[in-house]
């Protein structure tokens, strides 16, 4: 039987951990490969995670509610049958054991061999010696057994006199060790060095070879880890506000990857790291600034065009009456806490204007009514409005980009990916329709509903979650009373477009008169970096045009 040790799998869409909402086994159950050992939360989704291998479970390392690293063991199994790549990681165990227990058996021969020499006569042994480090590679062993000797000569030499073997041999013995390190790390400078013929030059190459590596790893390091630095979009743009150099840190992920806990952790150590550093007269200058200015961020130091500052805010604690029987605690985490922290970026990265618009719902309630009389499928007004707004975003393709702000870069889209907000028990989750443009009312009506019934259960897949270019939420469901909203940007799209209750108002007509109409409020929250009020106003202008004339929203699908 073999302990396989199984790492929580990289569920991909850049995620870096995952919660482990409830394990399915104990430990020494039976499994069989596929079986579902646990449910993870990864992002808005709970997923299933399958066994690699059919056996026992011997042991689970994480419970329900902890937070597990990609790459992490959390659980093992004992099998017959390990998954691929078990045997190999295996094998290559057993042969570095080999390896090592090889190795001790040489080395205990060569002290042996090496004790024997010391009772030779000290010229013999200085030229052994010679003859050793002129081997280069094949001796390398043998030196390092050979020093304990060698001290044990010199002492002999010192007493009969003998001041200058005794000098050159002290020399070469202290020297062997830094040869012996640098034969490792590189072969070639290492016999570059052995060839020296004193014993000082020799001692001087070293060091040298020694610094000129350290300055030429200094050297490479600033140009290299900045495009070699692995972290999500929300982890650097987390470093971005805190004023933190992404690339000066180690990462504790998965390969290297940077979590947001890095940065944490850089920023509890000092104060004075949690801003970028600059030059000294740039320092100087913010020295000399009111108390109210904030520092630039990393952005203006590398002169990017684009920055953003934002304040340092003290939190303090709330106080609380910390009864148990009037108050109590839960950790804000999984989905309400995968929320907050989306909510809170969104807020806090996106400059945000709602503007209210009202529209004339007469021919929206009709092609409502005959479209849902026609199909099996249950039609609501938000696929149909989910069709309107991609005329609208063709027509203003800047509502459909976005800024990458790892980048500080705007990226139009041409493709149309509509998010629509959905309401589950454990909180708001987006699922988003793919290439909307290239599919009906009713398909995109089945879609919503499946995608939307998925979601409350929490079955749906990461990948539907992800990759929306505009978002659209129903603001009247869940009451009837409310009138306006101001939805939250889904950054880092551009906009998002809000759709009240339909209902029946008065309304001033052409000839003063009054009739009571249906009508539907709408808003737009938009990213003020990217779009401008009177770019928004023509957009839901365009919007309300198909919405209050189906025959022109038809003609535009």
């Amino acid at each position: 039987m073999t302990r396989y040790e199984f790492e929580l799998p990289d569920p991909g869409e850049g995620l870096t951990e995952a919660e482990i909402v409830e394990w399915h086994v104990e430990s020494g159950d039976e499994v069989e490969e596929h079986d579902v050992l646990c449910e993870v939360e990864t992002d808005k989704a709970v997923t299933e995670v399958p066994s690699p291998c059919p056996g026992t479970v011997d042991e689970l390392l994480a419970d329900a509610g902890d937070t597990v690293q990609v790459g992490e063991v959390f659980v093992v199994i004992e099998t017959d049958s390990p998954p691929s790549g078990g045997d190999e990681a295996e094998a290559a165990a057993e042969a570095d054991e080999r390896s090592e227990d090889e190795e001790d058996v040489e080395r205990e021969s060569e002290e042996a061999d090496a004790e024997d020499d010391v009772d030779a006569d000290e010229s013999e042994a200085q030229s052994d010696e010679d003859a050793a480090e002129g081997d280069g590679a094949e001796a390398e062993e043998a030196e390092t057994d050979e020093e304990a000797a060698e001290d044990e000569d010199v002492e002999d030499d010192a007493e009969r006199g003998e001041g200058e073997d005794v000098e050159q041999a002290v020399e070469q013995t202290e020297e062997e060790e830094p040869e012996k390190h640098e034969e490792e790390t590189a072969d070639e400078s290492a016999a570059d060095a052995d060839e020296s013929a004193e014993a000082a030059d020799s001692e001087s190459e070293s060091e040298s070879d020694e610094e000129g590596d350290a300055e030429g790893e200094t050297s490479e390091t600033p140009g290299s880890d900045e495009e070699r630095v692995f972290a999500a979009p929300r982890t650097r743009t987390y470093a971005r506000e805190e004023g933190v150099d992404i690339s000066d840190i180690d990462g504790s992920g998965p390969n290297g990857r940077v979590l947001q806990a890095d940065i944490d952790e850089r920023l509890s150590e000092s104060a004075g790291e949690t801003e970028t550093s600059g030059d000294e007269s740039e320092r100087a200058s913010e020295a000399s600034t009111d108390e109210g200015d904030q520092p630039a961020s990393a952005a203006a130091e590398e002169g990017s065009a684009y920055t953003i500052e934002h304040p340092t805010t003290e939190i303090e604690a709330v106080a609380v009456d910390e009864d148990e029987e009037r108050s109590e605690r839960r950790p804000l985490s999984g989905l309400r806490g995968r929320i907050a922290e989306n909510m809170a970026r969104s807020a806090s990265v996106v400059p945000q204007v709602t503007s209210g618009f009202e529209a004339d719902a007469t021919d929206l309630v009709d092609l409502k009514e005959r479209l849902d009389e026609k199909h099996d499928v249950h039609i609501t007004y938000s696929p149909i409005l989910l069709k309107a707004v991609v005329p609208a975003l063709k027509e203003f393709p800047i509502v459909n980009a976005s800024i990458d702000d790892t980048t500080d870069e705007i990226v139009e889209k041409h493709y149309y990916n509509v998010g629509f907000a959905t309401h589950t028990e454990e909180g708001l989750i987006v699922p988003v329709i793919q290439d909307v443009d290239r599919k009906s009312i009713v398909e995109v009506a089945r879609e919503m509903n499946d995608l939307a019934e998925q979601a409350r259960d929490r079955s749906i897949d990461a990948a539907d979650l992800r990759g929306g270019t505009f978002t659209v939420t129903n603001q009247a469901t869940f009451g009837e009373h409310r009138t306006y909203g101001t939805p939250i940007v889904n950054h880092p799209e551009a906009a998002i477009m809000g759709i009240g209750r339909v209902g029946k108002k008065p309304v001033a007509t052409e000839d003063d008169r009054v009739e009571v109409q249906p009508r539907v409020d709408l808003s737009l929250s938009f990213d003020h970096r990217l779009v401008d009020g009177a770019t928004a106003n023509q957009f839901m202008e365009y919007v309300i045009e198909g919405i209050e004339d189906t025959d022109t929203l038809v003609a535009r699908l």
